[in-house]
Formats: structure tokens, sequence, C-alpha cells
């Protein structure tokens, strides 16, 4: 008869605290296919412990009772975990490194200045794999003067801020929907990125150099909702000439 065992563990990113984020980095930093990091997220999580291995069963202990399971069902198990191969769909973060308090995980309160100067990072990051940028966007993201990254805290910044990304394309469709993706983002030469940045300041700007030190003040999330509803405004415009 197969062994049934009712195991709960997190169905999403969001549902991990600090301590297992950073388990979940430290894995992704180790020599571990995705497969391996699954299976240890699975047995941490669930609470199983592998006693020994019988031919191709395995002897487990859960819930100090003793269980003969085989790797089918182990691979069956890790079926629910697709998403730890993906990046979070909303955006998670450590609350705190050492000392250092996060931002808000979806960058509200966060200037537009800071963004802008967080993509560039970021874009920087993709193309150069420098972990020296990723360390500059941390000074920003957790407010500080100084900060020092392990591994697993540096790969949190990058996918914390792709997980951004991927969220704001989601909200301002309009406006991201006409953004190079993040594959093209990574060809981009830095004169093309700072074009870019400058188009959007003046955009909110409307070409009025006396506006932009208020513009780069504005909370990212209210700049990208008005250049969203510029993109939406040119979109509409360029159909009805088109008609």
């Amino acid at each position: 008869m197969k062994t049934v065992i009712d195991l709960s563990i997190p169905k999403s990113w969001q549902e991990l605290p600090d301590k297992e984020l950073r388990f979940v980095f430290r894995l992704l930093n180790g020599s571990y296919t995705l497969t391996q990091v699954k299976v240890r997220c699975l047995l941490r999580w669930s609470g199983l412990h592998v006693l020994r291995q019988e031919g191709a069963l395995f002897v487990v202990r859960y819930k100090k009772q003793v269980f003969l399971i085989s790797a089918l069902q182990i691979t069956e198990a890790i079926t629910n975990m697709a998403w730890l191969g993906d990046f979070p769909s909303y955006p998670v973060r450590l609350s705190r490194i050492g000392f250092h308090r996060a931002v808000r995980a979806d960058l509200q309160n966060v200037s537009f200045e800071d963004f802008l100067t967080l993509d560039n990072l970021y874009q920087g990051y993709l193309q150069t794999q420098k972990e020296d940028l990723l360390h500059d966007m941390a000074l920003i993201l957790y407010q500080a003067r100084f900060i020092r990254l392990s591994k697993e805290e540096a790969t949190c910044i990058f996918y914390w801020f792709t997980s951004v990304k991927r969220y704001f394309a989601s909200l301002f469709t309009h406006f991201f929907g006409t953004a190079p993706s993040n594959g093209d983002d990574a060809r981009l030469s830095y004169k093309q990125l700072q074009d870019n940045v400058n188009t959007q300041i003046r955009a909110l700007t409307g070409g009025d150099i006396t506006k932009e030190r208020e513009v780069l003040q504005m909370d990212c999330w209210r700049a990208l909702t008005e250049l969203d509803a510029k993109a939406k405004d040119y979109d509409e415009l360029k159909k009805a000439t088109k008609s």
C-alpha cells in the first residue's frame, strides 16, 4: 500500500520569512541543480528527516513516525514547488541586512530618481555581472551609507529588483509594454540607458527644465503612473492616425 504523508510547505515566495529566504538564496548560490534545491527545501520545510536509504526506497521520520517513501513520491511532492524555479511574481526581499532595514518591497515611497539609479545599476549588472553594482543597489534599497553583502544577500538584491521590474510591467502595461525586454536591456550601451532616462524625465517635465528636480523627487509609483498614462495616450493617438 502506498504511503500517504500530508505535507504542509510554502506555496510561493511570499510565504517565506527572512530565515527561509536566506536559506533558498544560499542554495541557489551553491553547486546544486534546481531539483536538488527543491528537495532540500522540501525536507527543511516539511519536517521530513531522511534516516537512510534501503534499495530504491528511503526511510524517513515524520512527526515521530517512520515511513518508507520512494524517489517517485519525492518527485511528486516537489512538483508543487515549481515557483522556486522562477522569480517572484510579487516582490520579496530580506527585511533587513545587518542593522539596515529595507524599503518597501514594491518600492512605494522610493523616489523616481532612486528608481532610475537602481534601474541603471541593474541593467549594468545584467551586462557585466559585476557584483559591486548589486552592492550599490543595496545602499539605496537598504538606505545605508555602508553595507556588506554576503553572496545570498547579493542574490536577494537581484531577485528583488527583477521581480519589481516584472511587477511594474504587469501594472504599467502601456509604459513598460513599449520598453525593451530584459534581454534587450542587457545589450544597451551606457549612452542608450542615459538617453532612456532623459526621455522619461522630459516626458514628465514637458521639457521644462525647472521642473526636473520636482520630478526626480516624485514617488516612483506616481511618476510611473504618469508615464504609463502618457504612453497610453500615445498608443491611442497612433492607432487613431492609422485608422
